[in-house]
């Protein structure tokens, strides 16, 4: 079959036909002359030599645009995907006040997809979409809401192991504020606000925004970071503002709508268990008694050379809840009541700080181990601001001689302290891996907003107590796939280390637990191994 060519409008096929043609033509009438044939003849192979090769410049040059058109689209208006799959077992055990234990084993499969699309030099848009549940389903469906809470939702594997957005942010970079030579960026969204600096050397990432140490928790908000290192001369000088809600007092659609297990309606004819005790038709409206929980904060680098750099942070967080208790319940028709009835209710106000130094080489050509190795210590410290006479770390139980005020008292400010150290190097005996040991204590009063800690055995750093921790990380196929081997061990010294506020926030000590009937964890502990693949 021969393919007809078209150059410049002209018909290939047809155009070489009539070369032919005359060429014969040519040779009739001259068939005296043997040497003009075959002059004829050389003349017509360049002429269709000549014709070919333009003809493929030309097919050349189409397929190199298309390329460039191909490219340019996959650089710059596409977004680019990248992959985080871990599948991790766990072995979870905990010592109880009463001397009891309880031991599990986990498996759970944690997919990140992360994505990031730049239609400039100074705009960006990153997002991380988060899948994370444990083999199999769960067999307990009690307090299930509370694994969709909203700052840990991400950090629990849930039972039906839902895609969620686990970051989604814009994020501007701007040369110069206001003509100063200030470079400065601007974000608004789902904040980078898990995994920050410290903690993320044994979770084996890059730091993200906050310090781990007192806040690892998700939120949405904005961020604005302006660079000083220019104006100032200090290296690595900077000041970043932190703003942040954590729970809207919004109502829901069909907030009119309210379950009541205690009082059929006869709705429709029927035995139902719904109580309309709104038909307006107003949604979204204000929660009475509720506002919104928000945190506004600042994060400043005084320096950092890129080997020595200090961090410090502070905040206030507004408007923290937790559980309340209101009575006593008789469940078992006794007569005796042995229940506790709470409600989740906002208390007060919260202050935190922190200043952390982190060495990421020590020394400078003392060794090769010691040019690789990561040291860090971190002071943090809480400070609750109680909402009229609220009890943010206290509770208040009624005795048969009155009133008896366990923790801080109705309207009592408290104040916690944490220091939290450690080192990694690489390790000497097995190319390609590093060892890291961390140790963190709490006081009696401390609160971290370390709630979406990766750690099933409860958040180290919010532990009231000591926690000591090592771990294993190991490059199998470069950062392509890798492997971690981690101990995790708390002693808790006081309770409600992983509460929220209120009630359920109370720091007993272990033994005046005990001596009032409530079994409590005493010590806690996990073993985690995992495969890591990331692309």
């Amino acid at each position: 079959m021969v393919k007809t060519i078209t150059y410049q409008g002209v018909n290939m096929k047809k155009l070489i036909s009539v070369s032919v043609a005359a060429a014969v033509a040519a040779s009739v009438s001259f068939a005296s002359s043997t040497d003009d044939l075959r002059a004829e003849l050389e003349a017509l192979k360049k002429e269709v030599a000549a014709l070919k090769k333009q003809t493929k410049g030309l097919k050349a040059k189409k397929l190199k645009k298309q390329i460039s058109e191909l490219k340019s689209a996959a650089l710059n208006d596409n977004i680019k995907w990248n992959v985080d799959f871990r599948t991790a077992y766990d072995v979870i055990g905990y010592k109880y006040s009463d001397g009891s234990s309880d031991w599990n084993q986990i498996m759970t499969n944690r997919l990140w997809l992360g994505m990031g699309y730049a239609p400039t030099s100074n705009i960006t848009f990153k997002g991380l979409l988060s899948y994370y549940k444990q083999y199999g389903q769960s067999t307990s469906q009690a307090m299930n809401a509370f694994n969709y809470f909203d700052w840990v939702v991400n950090e629990t594997p849930n039972p039906s192991g839902e895609l969620r957005v686990k970051e989604a942010y814009w994020l501007y970079f701007g040369d110069d504020f206001f003509g100063v030579d200030i470079p400065w960026t601007a974000s608004i969204g789902r904040r980078p606000a898990t995994d920050g600096l410290l903690v993320n050397f044994r979770d084996d990432q890059n730091a993200k925004s906050p310090i781990g140490h007192i806040i690892n928790t998700e939120f949405d908000g904005a961020s604005f970071k302006f660079d000083l290192s220019n104006v100032t001369n200090v290296s690595g000088m900077y000041f970043k503002i932190c703003l942040g809600r954590g729970m809207t007092n919004a109502n829901i659609r069909y907030a009119g709508i309210q379950p009541n297990i205690t009082q059929s309606t006869g709705l429709f004819g029927g035995s139902g268990q719904f109580l309309i005790t709104n038909m307006t038709g107003s949604e979204y409206t204000k929660v009475d008694g509720y506002e919104s929980t928000d945190l506004f904060g600042f994060i400043f680098v005084p320096y950092d050379d890129g080997q020595y750099s200090v961090h410090t942070t502070a905040f206030k967080a507004l408007n923290l809840p937790g559980m309340k208790i209101n009575d006593m319940a008789d469940t078992n028709g006794d007569g005796i009541p042995d229940a506790y009835l709470a409600d989740f209710k906002q208390v007060g106000d919260l202050y935190g700080a922190a200043i952390s130094f982190l060495a990421q080489g020590i020394g400078d050509g003392i060794s090769d181990m010691l040019d690789d190795t990561n040291f860090f210590v971190s002071l943090a410290a809480s400070k609750t601001d109680p909402d009229g006479n609220n009890q943010m770390l206290g509770m208040t139980m009624m005795t048969p001689t009155g009133p008896m005020v366990l923790g801080a008292a109705p309207g009592e400010s408290k104040t916690g302290t944490s220091w939290y150290t450690g080192i990694n190097w690489p390790c000497q005996l097995i190319d390609d891996a590093r060892v890291g040991v961390e140790y963190n204590h709490g006081s009696q009063y401390w609160r971290s907003f370390t709630y979406a800690e990766d750690t099933l055995a409860g958040s180290k750093l919010a532990a009231r107590g000591d926690a000591y921790e090592i771990w294993f990380n190991k490059e199998l196929i470069g950062k392509i796939l890798t492997a971690q081997v981690r101990y995790t061990y708390i002693d808790y010294k006081y309770t409600g280390s992983n509460g929220f506020f209120a009630d359920g926030g109370t720091p007993l000590t272990i033994d005046q637990a005990e001596a009032m009937g409530m079994t409590t964890v005493d010590k806690a502990q996990d073993i985690r191994f995992y495969l890591r693949y990331r692309y």
